[in-house]
């Protein structure tokens, strides 16, 4: 009988250790992902655009203060997308994760203080 308890005692032990190293890969996961912020925040004019520094990213994220903004990838029109007015933000799709610029762009004819942010997985 002692030894029947001594294999479940290891086999509990193990799948305790278990546990723990996959808690602890599941929050390794989650730490790889980060934000960075671009052209944040900057005050532009009607319809002006602001392009932030290369880095690597799979979506972006901006608001206006004022306006509405429109947030993409420098020179890829189909990841552009615009927000609904002051305040409100707005996601661009997901895309694969790439290294390259991001930008957002003052919706209106007068001036907005814009604010963007870029994630990378």
């Amino acid at each position: 009988m002692s030894h029947v308890l001594t294999k479940s005692k290891a086999v509990l032990a193990a799948l305790a250790c278990l546990s723990v190293l996959f808690i602890a890969s599941a929050e390794a996961d989650q730490a790889e992902a980060s934000w960075s912020n671009y052209c944040n925040p900057v005050t532009l004019g009607g319809y002006g655009s602001c392009t932030g520094g290369l880095r690597k990213m799979n979506q972006v994220y901006g608001w206006g203060d004022q306006h509405s903004v429109c947030v993409g990838v420098q020179n890829f029109p189909s990841l552009r997308r615009c927000s609904s007015g002051a305040g409100a933000g707005v996601y661009s799709p997901t895309f694969e994760t790439f290294t390259w610029y991001p930008t957002i762009d003052n919706n209106a004819g007068s001036s907005n203080t814009v604010h963007g942010v870029s994630f990378a997985p």
